[in-house]
């Protein structure tokens, strides 16, 4: 492998000179730089970026931990959306993205890459442990959490605005003309789920609506089949569901059929995260769109700040959302 010993004498210059010319220094002559540029290309030289990082202190890489839950990324409508915000953001800035995947039951060790210090700072997409995270937080790299399942006040976050959301989409059934209506959604132990249940109870809460504890189904991630099911086997059944992602929304388009009944004619449900799906959905699943690339994008400007320390001081931000009509929700 060609070294830069080896274009220095090539070049027939010093190593300081020929390490000048290749970072563009002003202090090296046009030809010279000319020359020595020339060289490096013809034998595909490029600087070690960890020497360079030794002089700089920087490593130009940003770790991105996934924890990958049930499923892989790829398959992840959600994250897999994030994760391009994230390597959208961290190349407009000509900084290298490592990815290390953990699966939710392995969280015992930190990925070498933080044990080591190989990256400028950490970004946490997913589901952790609370210890877990404590531990990346105490090797005293700059960290960014997003959609995180707890909120920790001495570290950068990027949420959604999960109750308003929930709230505008119970309103909108309660718009529709709809009052018995149902909640499903994965483990209310989990930030997100509890903050869409708690937008939920509210917009009931206000518009004088008994909460029916019979009409809330919660548990499992993708569980939509079994939550739907049960809601529609109650004596009065709901004429509504609220789904707090899409995922448990379109699992429970396929029980709703199986019970001889239809969407949106029988039974009204709208969802939250608008992946993909959702508009591919017969009928089309009414949802909340969560805007998931950006909440990756601005995690990692989040991240660059508090790298160049222009955050002092951790900072929270709520990413918004939106209301999308489809054809899922029936006006009675």
């Amino acid at each position: 492998m060609v070294t830069i010993k080896d274009i220095a004498r090539l070049a027939n210059v010093s190593l300081s000179t020929a390490s000048k010319a290749l970072n563009d220094r002003p202090d090296v002559s046009e030809a010279t730089r000319k020359r020595v540029k020339e060289i490096a290309e013809k034998y595909n030289f490029s600087p070690n970026a960890f020497g360079k990082g030794l002089k700089s202190k920087t490593t130009e890489n940003i770790g991105v931990i996934f924890c990958r839950e049930h499923q892989p990324l790829s398959g992840n409508p959600f994250y897999s959306r994030v994760l391009e915000g994230i390597e959208s953001e961290i190349g407009m800035n000509n900084y290298n993205l490592i990815l290390h995947l953990i699966p939710e039951c392995n969280q015992d060790h930190l990925p070498k890459m933080v044990r080591e210090k190989q990256v400028d700072g950490v970004i946490l997409v997913g589901i952790f442990r609370q210890d877990f995270v404590s531990k990346i937080i105490g090797v005293e790299l700059p960290v960014v959490l997003i959609d995180p399942k707890s909120s920790y006040e001495n570290c950068n976050q990027v949420f959604i605005d999960n109750e308003h959301g929930a709230f505008l989409a119970t309103q909108y059934l309660i718009k529709a003309g709809h009052r018995k209506i149902g909640f499903i959604s994965g483990d209310l132990s989990r930030l997100s789920f509890r903050q869409r249940y708690d937008g939920f109870v509210k917009a009931l809460k206000i518009n004088k609506i008994l909460l029916q504890k019979e009409y809330v189904s919660t548990g499992g991630l993708e569980q939509g089949y079994q939550h739907v099911k049960k809601l529609l086997s109650v004596k009065n059944r709901p004429t509504a569901i609220f789904s707090a992602n899409d995922i448990n929304a379109l699992y429970g388009y396929k029980a709703i059929q199986d019970m001889e009944l239809k969407v949106p004619d029988d039974i009204s449900i709208i969802g939250f995260d608008d992946i993909d799906l959702a508009r591919f959905a017969s009928p089309g699943l009414t949802t909340i769109r969560v805007f998931k690339q950006e909440l990756g994008s601005i995690g990692v400007r989040t991240l660059f700040k508090t790298i160049k320390k222009e955050i002092q001081k951790p900072v929270h931000t709520i990413v918004p959302i939106q209301l999308i009509e489809r054809e899922s929700v029936s006006h009675i």
